[in-house]
């Protein structure tokens, strides 16, 4: 490479650099003033620059360098590329600067743009996650090869220089890699569609000490929601229309209802659930998303058609055979949960012989809740893993399920099933990954009858 080359390159590389450094303190300063004069939910805003922008510029910077390498820092291809990026950054910082407005700009959620900042973020999101497992394999192929040198020395400089691809292989492997790193753009692309594509899901859900009288009990399990953005009034209504046509017996909600948004965003979704019918009601526990305003939403719920149940139980009776419904409000607490939750279902007196569903938003709880507290635990939270590889309905491949959080399915404790919904909508970036949402539609069967 010439001397000219190589400073356009450097030039190149040094320009993307002071972006990204302008882009990071631009929203490093914007959510620190919000913080400071608007809203202190802007902290989460100033704590997502190192933890997730400051990643995104990296992939961003790994990207731009290679295209550089490939395409030469003066072409045209590299020129627009560069142009189109700063474009796309603009748009995603400022789409996540106002994402909590109840009136966005409308520029930033017209047809076309409202998308962006999704796709152009989780993109790089996947790049990175890829240059990571990249750099893992370069590490674990270096020591093998070093262990290989140290057992058999003579023949690993055979193997080593016989490996030595030629300057056309290389050549042929740079573009290679050019041409994959397109694909998590198609990937995320693909997922625009994926994420609001509501899927009903039939299952049977087998209780062991379930009565026969209750064998065959429909229940529709809707979770997060998250109502504002993209998840609009034509989307919602199309959720309630779906959970409709499926004749539920009753809807059970476990929570995250909204976006930790202002203004009137939330009405549609009162709308869509005062459209949805059940023989015996819709009934709601409290997600960690809903604590804006809760007493509001339990109110604007209500008159919808559904009983937000907080921190307690109630008794139904289906055909004359009775059914207990219990609701945990999202516990913020990190530390005691065991004993938070036995101290509020202690509080329900002892349980009596009637069978018990309990709605809990976080499923991570599942394992602190008192045995026997319920035949039934229903949760969401985690949007099925939202970002993986969905291998069957109830199995995936996700970052959620590998840290060993409950992600989507049926799990078991004790004497207790728990069953966790891929949820029906999603919150922050990344959109869903691969993790299609689902309005789920449970019939409860007793074991006596198996």
């Amino acid at each position: 490479m010439s001397i000219h080359a190589q400073l356009n390159t450097l030039a190149s590389r040094r320009a993307q650099y002071v972006w990204h450094i302008c882009l990071n303190l631009f929203l490093l300063l914007s959510a620190g003033a919000m913080w400071l004069w608007i809203t202190w939910r802007a902290v989460y805003l100033v704590a997502m620059v190192p933890i997730a922008i400051m990643p995104f510029s990296y992939a961003r910077q790994r990207l731009h360098a290679h295209c550089v390498s490939q395409l030469g820092p003066s072409s045209l291809s590299l020129v627009l590329f560069s142009v189109i990026g700063m474009i796309f950054d603009t748009i995603m910082a400022l789409q996540i600067l106002t994402a909590r407005s109840g009136s966005p700009l409308p520029f930033l959620h017209a047809p076309g743009i409202s998308w962006i900042g999704a796709l152009w973020y989780s993109a790089y999101g996947i790049l990175l996650f890829g240059y990571a497992g990249l750099g893992i394999l370069r590490g674990l192929t270096h020591l093998a090869r070093r262990g290989r040198a140290w057992f058999l020395r003579q023949q690993a400089r055979h193997a080593q220089h016989d490996d030595l691809p030629s300057p056309e292989r290389r050549q042929f492997i740079q573009q290679l890699g050019l041409l994959g790193a397109g694909a998590p753009f198609l990937f995320s692309l693909s997922s625009v569609k994926l994420t609001y594509d509501f899927q009903v899901e039939e299952r049977d859900l087998v209780l062991p000490d379930w009565p026969t009288a209750l064998d065959g009990l429909r229940v529709a399990h809707l979770s997060d929601i998250h109502v504002g953005g993209e998840m609009d009034r034509p989307k919602l209504l199309r959720v309630a229309a779906l959970t409709n046509a499926a004749r539920p017996d009753i809807v059970l909600h476990t929570g995250d209802f909204l976006t930790h948004r202002t203004g009137d965003f939330d009405l549609p979704l009162y709308e869509a659930l005062a459209r949805i019918n059940a023989p015996y009601g819709q009934w709601a526990c409290l997600g960690n998303h809903d604590f804006d305003a809760p007493n509001r939403l339990v109110r604007y719920l209500r008159q919808s058609g559904v009983t937000t149940l907080r921190n307690r139980v109630t008794t139904l009776s289906i055909d004359g055979q009775p059914l207990e419904l219990a609701g945990l409000d999202f516990l913020f607490q990190r530390f005691e949960r065991d004993a938070l939750y036995s101290r509020i279902i202690d509080s329900w007196g002892p349980r009596q012989p009637v069978p018990r569903v309990l709605l809990n938003h976080d499923p991570r709880a599942f394992v602190t809740l008192p045995t026997r507290c319920a035949d039934l635990v229903l949760s969401g939270h985690t949007h099925g893993g939202h970002a993986g590889i969905q291998l069957s309905k109830d199995r995936a491949l996700s970052v959620i399920g590998l840290l060993g959080i409950p992600d989507q399915g049926l799990y078991r404790h004790a004497d207790m099933q728990m069953f966790v919904t891929r949820c029906v909508g999603f919150y922050g970036y990344p959109m869903r990954l691969g993790i299609p949402p689902e309005i789920s539609i449970l019939t409860l069967r007793s074991a006596q009858k198996a």
